[in-house]
């Protein structure tokens, strides 16, 4: 005990106001970082799996991330890609609109793996927390569309 003591007796026995002045520049530096530091939208690991960030970007911001399946320099995915039966499996499909979206409710979805799994949806109106609507799949327009 003496020996810390007799350090923080010395210590403080040097002590004067250009150690002050350093202690004083050190913690505020230090709480700037901490205080005006942001933390990332999304974690790295998650977008380096679903994404993969731009080769070029201006100094200072954050690089542009795009999927996997439309990388930089090829065009964006637009619309729905609906492909029609008998389209090959690696035609570019069309865009499509609400009536495909309804038209796969009713003839049924698809699994993970591209399957047909034949499980029919539901259509909701939800209107605020208490009044949902279900509605009845045969009177939905496109049950009699192509």
């Amino acid at each position: 005990m003496l020996k810390f003591d007799e350090a923080v007796t010395g210590l403080f026995g040097q002590w004067d106001i250009y150690t002050t002045l350093i202690a004083g520049l050190l913690i505020t530096v230090f709480a700037y970082q901490v205080i005006s530091s942001r933390d990332p939208d999304a974690h790295p690991m998650l977008l380096a799996r679903q994404a993969h960030a731009s080769p070029v970007r201006q100094e200072g911001e954050s690089p542009v991330f795009r999927s996997h399946s439309a990388p930089h320099g090829i065009p964006l995915n637009s619309g729905l890609n609906v492909k029609d039966p008998g389209d090959s499996k690696w035609s570019r499909g069309r865009d499509g609109d609400l009536r495909d979206v309804w038209r796969k409710v009713i003839t049924g979805g698809v699994d993970q793996e591209g399957k047909e799994t034949g499980e029919v949806g539901r259509i909701l109106t939800v209107l605020g927390t208490e009044n949902i609507i279900v509605h009845d799949l045969s009177k939905v327009p496109c049950r009699n569309a192509e």
